[in-house]
């Protein structure tokens, strides 16, 4: 465990300063190993000897973490359960670090298999997790891990014949090691468990904005440290060998996962081998975490490797290679692993990736290709999976950066995936003999049983007579059970009660199994009966038939899967009444995205309005005034939602719309433009319904604007809203009010308009100053996209108006009323010309002062 993200390097790894606030990385290589090893007493006794009182706290923080890792055995998410570790790994080594004033910490584990010494750092300025392993024998660390002896290297580390290779590492990242300690740490048997590595005693009470040269105490790490450390090392010792034994566990239980997925996979598939193949890697692409997958198959008599890669429109087309080019090529002749980190780019002969990328526009940054061997144990295939997808919320891939590396990508393949990609393999080499490898798997009484324990969803399995044969704690929680509650024995049909559905008629119809249609049945959205506690759940209901791999009609029992939805649905149910779909399953996957208590956000806010409303209503009765806004307010929200829009709120008639609040919103001024010509359009809809009907048309008002604003949650403790706030906010109001004045349906400001100019038809309205604003600002009608024609009349009036804005603001009256004039002719209703005619004679009786600059002060809000 490394207490930095530092350079690669076995003496150097913490000698890069590019992370000054210690954390850790932790290992994620399953393969080492070594058990809980064990001990007198239990874990409390063990730690009652510490004296330091400044390590007890984060010894009891490690006794709850352990409490954790140990429920969390329970769960599906492994990425989740390595977190928890990786904390409470990070914690110890911090503490090491803290507790003996050292600047930087390591902690190098034993892989007694390999005879490795091994730890996770960051590689590059990317931060993509990399993990270093090198020979248990290798570099001062390894010195310590072969002799079991410490080496304490006094100031100056540099006069040490040892740090030759420390010494280059350090030029390059600009660090500088003055002293280190390296100790081993041993269990009771005397065996050599990890080497902890500290680097550059520092002075008591010597903060970091003090240069590290004059915080480095010069007599080195000191026989009291080396005892402070062996007080606590008993304590240390004991927290990594249980946790990683806590890990292999979850290795070993993601490894069984990843082999039912697969198996899973392949029992819904037919005996059509890309079918199947498909359903594999799409399940390998999932766990690995990659963004591509692809299974080459080789073809001895063509000496070729082959596959066939999904098309747009659905097919699949067969692309062929030479064995021996590509990297997947260089497996299938050398039957080697080849595992390439981030940044492939820089590999020697990524030449040909390059320029496949190049014409496609995408970007290989790391590469894990794989021999696929049959059950006779010859090489028959390749699995090839690219681009590691780095933890994270990070912005998707964009074809226009190329070749610049996207953050999201910058990651890289490890051995653990190695490892689990072996197991992927072994199931993809027998599917190619035998499509029907997942009832075998299925069988296995014991496999079954780690499933049900690792799904956080509910499962029950039944035998034919509907008894249960296995259900897992969550089952017995969704039926209102106690965890000590056992349910096998008893009748699933007394226990799985529903409000609507009839449960027992469909357990039925799975067990009589006649058609696909009653083997597979999936039932979403229905409501258990407690049959205890009083909490109900909504459920996605799944009934499957569990019948015999080689004749279907020998139906052996049922599988019954409850997706506990009650929170979800009751969370989603109110986002998505405020914001498109895509963006509450943002929010629902990463709630810090959004800081509720007020961020300012760049966006762009649109107000829309019903023109005459009053006068419109007064003849109408309330339920028609209901009636027709329900319908308008439906087709207008659509209309935002379809463009990413937040709905704010509801003002009377008036809808406030965000772009790019509460999650970041790219092109949020273009989002926001295409929203109101969308309006335009389902209005004019609207509109043609209702005279259909004899009814009242109705015209509405767009205004909108683009600019900082503050966004969070607003109001007093007992009511709030998340809304937004401030000038922006205000002006995007006042433009939806001037598009009364100027006689157009949208009016839009300039910091709108610039971003989309290229996109949109629009003319410049007007230079104004709105009210309770002393700064002028440009405005403009949007008049349709580009995309759509424009008809050369309309584009002659635009042009005939700018030319009269040009002599209106050069004080040329007489040619400006002449050029809007001739724009007013080609449309008589064009108010905005009509308007600056006024206004010209007006300047020309009165004309203005030297000071005017053009813009005219609006006094309506």
């Amino acid at each position: 465990m490394v207490v930095e993200k530092g350079a690669v390097a076995v003496d150097a790894v913490l000698s890069d300063p590019r992370q000054p606030t210690p954390q850790v990385e932790e290992n994620q290589n399953g393969a080492a190993s070594s058990a809980l090893v064990t001990t007198k007493g239990n874990f409390s006794s063990f730690l009652a000897p510490l004296n330091q009182q400044t390590f007890r706290q984060v010894v009891t923080d490690v006794e709850e973490k352990l409490k954790v890792v140990n429920q969390t055995l329970s769960m599906l998410d492994m990425q989740g359960f390595e977190v928890i570790l990786e904390e409470m790994l990070s914690s110890i080594t911090f503490k090491t670090a803290e507790l003996l004033n050292a600047d930087r910490a390591t902690i190098f584990l034993l892989d007694e298999e390999k005879n490795e010494l091994y730890s996770i750092v960051a590689q590059g300025a990317g931060g993509a997790p990399l993990e270093i392993r090198f020979p248990a024998d290798m570099g001062i660390a390894g010195e310590v891990a072969t002799s079991k002896q410490r080496v304490n290297i006094p100031f100056d580390f540099y006069k040490d014949p040892r740090s030759a290779f420390a010494q280059q590492k350090d030029k390059e990242t600009g660090y500088r090691t003055y002293t280190m300690l390296a100790l081993p740490l041993l269990n009771e048997q005397d065996e050599l468990v990890a080497v902890v590595q500290l680097i550059n005693k520092l002075k008591p009470n010597s903060g970091p904005a003090i240069p590290l040269a004059d915080r480095i105490d010069l007599s080195g790490f000191t026989v009291e440290d080396e005892a402070v450390f062996r007080d606590f090392a008993p304590s240390i010792r004991l927290i990594l060998e249980s946790s990683r034994s806590f890990y292999i566990a979850t290795q070993k239980q993601r490894a069984a996962s990843a082999l039912i997925a697969a198996t899973q996979s392949l029992s819904k598939s037919s005996l059509n081998l890309d079918d199947t193949l498909r359903r594999v890697m799409d399940e390998a692409k999932k766990l690995m975490n990659a963004d591509r997958s692809t299974l080459w198959l080789i073809d001895r008599d063509k000496n070729e490797i082959w596959t066939k890669l999904p098309m747009k429109d659905g097919s699949l087309k067969e692309l062929r290679l030479p064995i021996g080019v590509g990297f997947a090529g260089q497996v299938a002749a050398s039957g080697e692993v080849l595992l390439i980190p981030f940044d492939l780019y820089k590999h020697p002969g990524s030449e040909t990736a390059q320029k496949t990328d190049q014409n496609s526009g995408y970007r290989t940054c790391s590469l894990l290709c794989m021999p696929v061997y049959n059950a006779d144990g010859d090489l028959i295939g390749v699995t090839q999976l690219v681009n590691k997808i780095k933890q994270g919320d990070h912005p998707p891939y964009d074809p226009a950066h190329w070749p610049e590396a996207p953050e999201c990508w910058k990651a890289s393949f490890n051995r653990t995936d190695q490892e689990f990609m072996e197991t992927f393999n072994i199931q993809a080499g027998v599917a190619l003999q035998n499509a029907k490898l997942f009832e075998q798997v299925k069988q296995q009484e014991q496999m079954q049983r780690d499933i049900l324990r690792s799904l956080t969803n509910g499962v029950i399995s039944t035998d034919r007579n509907g008894m249960i044969i296995a259900a897992n704690e969550s089952a017995g929680y969704l039926l209102g059970f106690e965890s000590q509650d056992a349910l096998e024995g008893r009748s699933i049909r007394d226990l799985v009660q529903l409000e609507k559905g009839d449960f027992s008629k469909w357990l039925s119809a799975a067990l009589e199994a006649k058609d696909d249609k009653s083997r597979q049945q999936y039932y979403p959205d229905q409501t258990l009966k407690p049959l205890q506690r009083e909490e109900q759940h909504s459920v996605n209901l799944s009934i499957n038939t569990i019948a015999d791999a080689k004749d279907s009609q020998r139906v052996s029992g049922v599988l019954v899967v409850m997706d506990d939805i009650s929170d979800e649905k009751r969370l989603k149910s109110t986002m998505y009444r405020y914001m498109t779909q895509e963006l509450a399953e943002q929010l629902l996957e990463n709630p810090d995205a959004a800081r509720m208590g007020g961020d300012r956000k760049e966006v762009s806010v649109l107000f829309s309005d019903i023109r005459s409303y009053t006068t419109i209503t007064e003849s109408m009765a309330a339920e028609e005034v209901v009636e027709m806004l329900n319908k308008y307010f439906e087709s207008m929200v659509d209309a935002v939602f379809q463009y990413k829009g937040t709905l704010d709120k509801y003002i009377g008639d008036a809808i406030m719309a965000v772009f790019g609040s509460p999650l970041p919103l790219d092109d949020h001024e273009w989002m926001a433009v295409q929203t109101a010509i969308e309006m335009r359009r389902r209005l004019a809809d609207f509109n043609a319904e209702r005279a259909k009907q004899n009814q009242k048309t109705i015209r509405i008002g767009i205004g909108i604007n683009s600019d900082s604003v503050i966004s969070g949650n607003i109001g007093s403790s007992k009511r709030m809203e998340f809304t937004a706030i401030g000038d922006g906010v205000n002006l995007g109001s006042r433009l939806e009010g001037a598009s009364k004045i100027y006689g157009t349906d949208i009016v839009i400001s300039e910091t709108t308009y610039r971003p989309c100019a290229d996109r949109v038809w629009a003319r410049e309205l007007d230079y104004i100053k709105v009210k309770g604003k002393n700064q002028a600002v440009k405005i403009y009608e949007l008049v349709g996209l580009r995309s759509e024609p424009l008809p050369e009349q309309k584009q002659e009036a635009i042009a005939h108006y700018h030319e009269g804005r040009k002599h209106y603001l050069n004080r040329d009256f007489d040619l400006a009323i002449a050029e809007f004039a001739k724009a007013r002719k080609m449309d008589p209703a064009d108010l905005a010309a009509s308007l600056h005619i006024t206004r010209c004679n007006q300047w020309m009786t009165n004309p203005p002062p030297d000071h005017w600059d053009g813009s005219d002060e609006l006094t309506q809000k």
